[in-house]
């Protein structure tokens, strides 16, 4: 039984849901765009976004000795793409740079 119930929490985790990241999107223009490209080759295929957010993210180490200190920065952007009707807007982490995350916006 024990089996059977961890199979079940195990299934449970690894089902897509809604509001979770995806590697792959299609841009309005048919063009695919995919995690760990470039903030220059997803404009080059999806063109500018309809809304864009920069931000610095503190980046943080655990000394051994347990305390925490900032290490550096890095930067952080959030675009949006408005997909079309029938689909959801996609909103697009980079960091550094580089897509990191793919989310579909269910809520305007």
């Amino acid at each position: 039984m024990r089996v059977v119930a961890w199979a079940v929490v195990a299934v449970a985790l690894l089902s897509p849901s809604s509001g979770r990241a995806d590697d792959t999107i299609r841009c309005r223009n048919g063009r695919l765009v995919n995690v760990g490209m470039t903030t220059a080759e997803v404009s080059g295929r999806c063109g500018e976004p309809q809304s864009r957010t920069v931000e610095d993210i503190p980046v943080r180490a655990r000394l051994p000795s347990g305390n925490v200190v900032q290490t550096g920065t890095t930067r952080g952007e959030r675009w949006i793409y408005e997909r079309g009707q029938g689909q959801f807007d996609a909103q697009l982490t980079f960091e550094d740079d580089k897509l990191v995350r793919i989310d579909f916006l269910t809520e305007p």
